[in-house]
């Protein structure tokens, strides 16, 4: 069984697969606490970058968080967001690390329970993973309904 490693000082609940492999689906799971991404995004950002992963641009699906700005302020710079509807929602691609190049982590739901987070975690760490993010959380029972947000988000611009 995973254990999540959780960093105290932003409680950060993040696993990543170490060391890279070009041939996975995903590169790790995150579990934040709620579904606003401008209030999780900068204690992952600076755990990533504490993990030697810099980090300049966000890619997530507009469905799966509320009203998100274009940038953020997080870890002494500007991250870009944008959006993208071919983006899996339980998906969070983040660029701008040269040497590893893009992390896909697996956004396990914030209301999912403790047991089924560890098996998330445990499943998005499995080099053998070929699931979308959505699949392997619909097999584990842990995606939960569809999150509905307001038309206003997605009809904002992705840049």
């Amino acid at each position: 069984m995973t254990t999540i490693r959780v960093t105290r000082r932003h409680q950060v609940r993040l696993e990543l697969i170490e060391p890279v492999s070009p041939r996975t689906t995903l590169d790790g799971a995150w579990w934040p606490r709620t579904q606003d991404l401008s209030q999780e995004l900068s204690g992952l950002v600076e755990e990533l970058h504490r993990r030697g992963i810099r980090v300049t641009r966000v890619g997530y699906h507009p469905t799966a968080w509320g009203p998100t700005p274009r940038r953020l302020e997080a870890d002494g710079r500007t991250i870009r967001l944008g959006w993208f509807r071919g983006l899996d929602p339980h998906q969070l691609n983040l660029t701008g690390d040269p040497a590893r190049g893009r992390v896909d982590l697996l956004v396990i739901p914030p209301d999912t329970t403790a047991a089924s987070a560890e098996q998330a975690f445990a499943a998005a760490g499995d080099r053998a993973n070929q699931q979308t993010p959505t699949a392997l959380l619909d097999a584990l029972g842990a995606a939960g309904p569809p999150v509905e947000r307001p038309t206003a988000v997605a009809d904002a611009s992705s840049t």
